[in-house]
């Protein structure tokens, strides 16, 4: 489970981290049921020198990396978790007929072990490393697992091909939240996307059987984000007010009446189309559209200093935001 703290509540330094997180062994006569629940369920190994067999060696090292060295203070590791305070002056615990100090104990929140009673190792996570290491878990999709049904017939010639079982792994934990309906995942801000389109090349939706020349020549049919933008940009109130990215944040588009409206309630972004530059005019007209407030037509993104140019390339290098280079396509 990742817990990701509000703003004001943000954990920023290692005095921070003590007062969530300890990783030593608590003093028997003042805490005698944390000490009995750490003895029994935060010590990990023996393992190493101590016991070869343990599940966690690998080439004769405990891929953990237990047990730990001593650290009089807790400090931040480098893009890696934190490295906790392990005093040399500590108690001990017999785990397994061996005798274990700090260096063995899996960092935990004494509030949680003590409701518990159970292994739950905390952590905290701060540095880059960590953060992108954990988000590349959360948003890689669906662990996959291989499946294969057969029968005890040897003499069955196995179709791996048309026995291909394309399946996923569902745990307890998302099976739970499924149920329950919970929302899987959000996005706030919402991000709104907006249409980027070449003179006369917008999209046009229609039925199977409307007549083509009442679309064509359909007023509503030419209305897109982007020529109602033009529009708004024609009043003088909004002059050189708004970037198009920046324009739904206070405006709302209408669908159905195809026009902009005041916004009134929730905050959002706007992001305008993505257009790769082999796709030449377009690629430079969401350049010129990133930085060209209130624009009144497509006319007026060609325009530069009382100049108007032939197309979107020259007035983007013109207004010195692009760089000609031979190997993009006009």
């Amino acid at each position: 489970m990742l817990v990701i703290f509000m703003e004001d509540c943000k954990i920023t330094n290692p005095d921070d981290y003590n007062k969530i997180v300890c990783a030593e062994i608590p003093d028997l006569d003042k805490f005698p049921d944390l000490y009995e629940n750490v003895s029994k369920h935060m010590m990990h190994g023996p393992c190493g020198i101590l016991n070869q067999k343990n599940p966690c060696m690998r080439e004769g090292k405990c891929k953990n990396r237990y047990p730990c060295s001593f650290s009089p203070k807790t400090m931040q590791g480098k893009d890696s978790y934190p490295i906790y305070k392990k005093s040399e002056e500590s108690f001990t615990v017999n785990v397994r007929n061996t005798v274990l100090d700090n260096r063995w104990v899996v960092p935990y929140n004494p509030c949680l072990l003590s409701r518990y009673n159970c292994h739950i190792n905390i952590e905290i996570c701060l540095g880059v490393k960590a953060v992108k290491y954990l988000y590349k878990y959360i948003y890689k999709g669906h662990d996959k697992i291989v499946v294969n049904i057969s029968q005890n017939d040897g003499d069955i010639i196995i179709d791996e091909i048309q026995q291909f079982q394309d399946a996923r792994w569902v745990s307890a934990q998302e099976a739970m939240w499924r149920i329950f309906e919970f929302d899987l995942n959000e996005i706030y801000p919402a991000v709104i996307n907006l249409q980027l389109h070449l003179p006369n090349n917008q999209f046009v939706s229609y039925w199977e059987n409307q007549d083509l020349e009442n679309i064509i020549y359909s007023e509503t049919a030419s209305k897109t984000m982007l020529t109602e933008f033009f529009t708004f940009c024609l009043n003088d109130k909004y002059k050189r007010q708004y970037l198009y990215r920046e324009f739904p944040e206070h405006f709302v588009w209408n669908k159905q009446g195809k026009y902009w409206k005041e916004r009134k309630t929730r905050q959002v972004i706007g992001h305008i189309n993505e257009a790769n530059p082999s796709e030449g005019q377009r690629y430079y007209l969401r350049l010129l559209l990133n930085h060209v407030r209130s624009p009144t037509s497509f006319v007026d993104l060609l325009s530069y200093n009382g100049i108007q140019f032939s197309s979107f390339k020259e007035a983007t290098e013109k207004r010195g935001l692009f760089q000609g280079d031979d190997w993009i396509s006009d």
